[in-house]
């Protein structure tokens, strides 16, 4: 679990509302994720064949699978806005509804062309699901359980990471060849329709506010309204001022952002590359990768929640990002050793996927508790935006990499290079928490405000 920080305290009565709000949106929000997760990453899976059917190098594979992010970068921000205009359960179906066709519609592509369009459009798409659901979120739980909803819902990504690469590999084996149909194309289609069914279980399950729940008593939504209002009464100095203008003028976000940027490179490079990484290894056939991508993921997704519960119970942040992003990097660096032994080469890769998917959930606690509250969706919003646009670099230039040299070896270098720059900037423009004659500052939200009015 990851808590941004702890906020105003709150009585058994609205403990008692926040976990009926976590049962009710949270499964929900996290499948969603998860499912989305599936469409934008199981191309990974589908170029194991997808490059030999179609004629495609591994640039081209890498520029399609980078193309994704020039929309998703630039549509964001903007999706994001219609959250409240037109709320959130509306919008978050037609989300769902886009991505899920565009991803099905990946099985009709014949051409290079055809492929950097599909991947443009579900870019489209998938822009300001993410932020709209963190924005979501802060509609309806105080700081004290918003993290953690946070948290849950971005454990989707690593989840899909595991459940991906056994279905996809099943898909593919399976039904390669059945309705003249490749094995890609199936996977494709297939995997679009989870997201379709969750645009209507969003419909029917999810409501713009509290006040418009007809699972909360008028009782539970007043007590609900007071712990949000009590949070906002608690807040202080924030990075960035109170107005749009002056968030966009601050230095530190844009340094938050390349940190993010540097982070994420490793997400974004691995969920591509992956099952190209272990057939670097020596495994040939698809289902066997699938189910070894397993491994890597699965131990991210537990590495993940463990440090972040270990950063909740210490209070400290800068260096359980830190040396998690190092150690990582290491993992990443050493799996690119040639003629080590398979097991050695999978462990060390599991080392680097728990880099770079562990340090997110931390990072995050950071800037949320730092910038004023009405801005903090659109500037959590901005940071991700900047720093996914690590989605249109890192692919491509692994590609790239990978097509000149021939093997996957340079690509983790570089990688495992951005990953420790991440976590150098980071400690960089986060000092360290305050000397003793602080201490009464007992909380991360108290941490962070300090430390940005001590810069």
């Amino acid at each position: 679990m990851i808590v941004e920080n702890r906020g105003a305290p709150l009585s058994d009565a609205a403990e008692a509302v926040c976990r009926k709000v976590l049962w009710r949106l949270m499964p929900v929000l996290f499948l969603s994720y998860l499912f989305c997760s599936m469409d934008r990453f199981n191309v990974s899976f589908a170029q194991l064949q997808l490059k030999e059917a179609l004629q495609f190098s591994d640039s081209t594979y890498g520029l399609g699978a980078s193309l994704f992010f020039v929309t998703y970068v630039l549509f964001e921000v903007p999706v994001s806005a219609f959250l409240k205009r037109f709320g959130a359960r509306r919008v978050f179906c037609t989300i769902m509804i886009g991505w899920g066709l565009c991803s099905a519609a990946t099985l009709l592509v014949q051409s290079a062309g055809q492929f950097y369009a599909v991947r443009l459009l579900l870019g489209v798409s998938e822009a300001g699901f993410y932020p709209g659901v963190i924005y979501y979120l802060s509609t309806w739980l105080p700081l004290a359980h918003r993290s953690k909803a946070v948290a849950i819902f971005a454990l989707g990504i690593v989840v899909a990471g595991v459940v991906t690469g056994p279905i996809s590999g099943l898909i593919m084996t399976t039904f390669d060849g059945v309705g003249n149909l490749g094995g890609w194309q199936w996977l494709f289609l297939l995997e679009a329709l989870p997201s379709l069914f969750m645009a209507a279980v969003c419909a029917v399950r999810l409501a713009d506010r509290p006040e418009q729940a007809e699972w909360l008593s008028r009782l539970e939504v007043d007590i609900l309204n007071d712990s949000l209002q009590a949070d906002l009464q608690r807040k202080t100095i924030r990075m960035g001022g109170t107005t749009l203008g002056s968030l966009l003028r601050e230095p530190k976000i844009y340094l938050f952002a390349l940190v993010f940027f540097c982070a994420t490179s490793g997400t974004y490079a691995m969920n591509f590359w992956v099952p190209s990484i272990i057939r670097g290894f020596g495994v040939v056939d698809p289902l066997m990768i699938g189910m070894y991508s397993v491994v890597p993921w699965g131990s991210a997704a537990i590495a993940t929640v463990l440090i972040a519960r270990n950063s909740d119970r210490t209070g400290e942040r800068r260096w359980h990002f830190a040396a998690t992003a190092m150690v990582g990097a290491a993992g990443l660096a050493a799996s690119a050793t040639p003629n080590l032994p398979f097991s050695v080469s999978l462990l060390f890769l599991s080392i680097g996927a728990i880099g770079v998917s562990a340090t997110l959930p931390i990072f995050w606690s950071m800037p949320s508790a730092a910038i004023d509250s009405k801005l903090v969706a659109g500037g959590l919003a901005l940071i991700n935006s900047i720093g996914a646009s690590s989605g249109i670099v890192a692919p491509f230039v692994v590609g790239l990499m990978k097509e000149a040299t021939g093997s996957m070896a340079s690509g983790l270098y570089l990688l495992a290079v951005l990953l420790c720059c991440g976590g150098l900037l980071l400690l960089k423009i986060v000092p360290p928490m305050m000397l003793p004659h602080d201490r009464h500052m007992d909380n991360d939200e108290d941490r962070v405000v300090a430390i940005a009015a001590e810069q």
